[in-house]
C-alpha cells in the first residue's frame, strides 16, 4: 500500500535531458512521484523536440515545457529561465544521467531550495555536480531506471528496486490506428524492426554495428519481414541496406511518420534489433522483445528495461569504456571499435531466433 510523504513537495521541476532513451528511463520514477505524492505539481522542461514527443500525454506530468533553446546560446537560455522558471519551484530533480555543467547550472538557476541528483565517477567536480544539495553516488551495476528511482528517497519515496514498472509512452488511439493500418499493407507473418543507426552526438556514431553485418543478418532470416527505422543520415543507410538485400521485397524502409507513430508501429512488431539507441528504448517501452547490440557502453546502465531481451556483446576486457561524462566516445584500444566490428552475425541470429521462438515464430 502506497503511503503519502509526510511533507509532499508542492512544485517539482525536472531538468531537461538530451536523449530519447534517457528521457524514457525517467518515466517509471515520474509515475511513482504521482502515486506517492498525488498533490504535487510536476513540470518537465525539455528543449528537444523528440523528448517532447516522447513525454506528450504523460498523465504524471502536470506541465510539459518545450523551449528549443540552443545550448550554445547561453544568454538566451538564462534570460528565459530568470523570466519563466526561477523561484517557481520547491524541488529540482536532475535525473540520471545528467553529468553536464549545463544541467547543474539549470538546477541552480531554478532557485529551488532542494536540488536532487547524482555524484558521478567520472568528471564529477568539473561538471559542477556539487551545486546539487541532495545527492547519491552512481553505482556501476544499476540501470538508469533504478538510479532514477533511488533519487526519490529524498521525497520520502522508498520504493523497492525489485518492483519498478516499465517505461511508458502514452499514445493516442489515432496513432495506434495509423500503425495498424500501415502494417496491414506489409507481407509476412513475422515482423522484425531494425535500427542500424544511432545518434551522432559525442562521437556516438561508433556505437553502430557495421552495415554489412545488418545486411548479412537479414539475408540469414529470409522468412521474416524487416522494417528499417531511422531519420537523417540513417535514411540513406537504410536505403543502402535495402538495395543490398538478396530479396529487396523482404525489407521496408519506414518513412514519413511522426516519432510517436513510429513507436506505435514498433509496438506491433514481433522483434526489434537495434544498436544502443533511443529507438531501442522506445521498443522496450512499447513492450516489444528486443535484441540489443552493445559495444562500448555498460549494459547494466541501458539494457532494454522490463521487456524480454537479449544483450549481444563481445565482452572484451576493455569494455565498457564509455561512461556518463561530457567526454566524447573514443576507442582506447586501437581506435578500431572491435567490440562492435567483430560482433558475429551468427550470435545476433541466435539471439533473434530465441526471442522469436518465445513468441511462437
Amino acid at each position: 500500500m502506497h503511503t503519502i510523504a509526510d511533507q509532499p513537495m508542492e512544485k517539482i521541476i525536472i531538468t531537461p535531458l538530451m536523449g530519447m532513451g534517457d528521457t524514457l528511463m525517467t518515466t517509471p520514477a515520474l509515475r511513482l512521484i504521482k502515486e506517492y505524492i498525488p498533490d504535487c505539481e510536476v513540470t518537465f522542461f525539455t528543449f528537444n523536440r523528440a523528448t517532447q514527443e516522447i513525454l506528450s500525454n504523460n498523465p504524471y506530468i502536470d506541465q510539459l515545457i518545450y523551449k528549443p533553446i540552443k545550448v550554445t546560446n547561453a544568454p538566451a537560455a538564462l534570460a528565459h529561465m530568470l523570466t519563466h522558471i526561477t523561484f517557481r519551484y520547491t524541488t529540482c530533480i536532475n535525473f540520471y544521467p545528467s553529468n553536464r555543467t549545463q544541467y547543474n547550472l539549470f538546477a541552480l538557476f531554478t532557485g529551488a531550495k532542494v536540488r536532487l541528483g547524482h555524484r558521478y565517477l567520472q568528471k564529477d567536480f568539473s561538471q559542477l555536480n556539487w551545486l546539487k544539495n541532495r545527492t547519491i553516488k552512481e553505482k556501476f551495476h544499476l540501470h538508469c531506471v533504478e538510479e532514477n528511482v533511488r533519487l526519490l528517497k529524498f521525497l520520502n519515496i522508498n520504493h523497492s528496486l525489485d518492483s519498478i514498472g516499465p517505461m511508458e509512452i502514452f499514445l493516442t488511439q489515432k496513432e495506434r490506428e495509423t500503425a495498424t493500418s500501415y502494417l496491414k499493407t506489409l507481407q509476412g507473418k513475422c515482423l522484425v524492426g531494425v535500427h542500424a543507426g544511432t545518434s551522432t552526438f559525442k562521437n556516438h556514431r561508433h556505437r553502430r554495428w557495421p552495415t554489412e553485418k545488418f545486411i548479412d543478418l537479414i539475408n540469414t532470416l529470409p522468412k521474416a519481414q524487416f522494417l528499417l527505422f531511422g531519420t537523417g543520415d540513417e535514411v540513406k543507410l537504410n536505403q543502402k541496406i535495402k538495395e543490398s538485400i538478396a530479396n529487396p521485397k523482404q525489407v521496408t524502409v519506414v518513412e514519413h511518420f511522426t516519432l510517436r507513430e513510429v513507436c506505435a508501429i514498433i509496438g506491433e512488431l514481433d522483434l526489434f534489433i537495434s544498436n544502443d539507441s533511443g529507438l531501442m528504448h522506445c521498443a522496450a517501452a512499447m513492450g516489444t522483445p528486443t535484441v540489443a547490440l552493445i559495444g562500448p557502453t555498460n549494459p547494466h546502465f541501458i539494457h532494454p528495461w522490463h521487456v524480454p531481451h537479449r544483450i549481444v556483446k563481445q565482452g572484451l576486457s576493455c569494455s565498457p569504456c564509455f561512461y556518463y561524462s561530457p567526454k566524447p566516445l573514443f576507442c582506447k584500444l586501437d581506435n578500431s571499435y572491435a567490440c562492435l566490428r567483430d560482433l558475429e552475425v551468427s550470435t545476433v541470429v541466435k539471439a533473434s531466433k530465441e526471442l522469436l521462438a518465445t513468441a511462437g515464430h
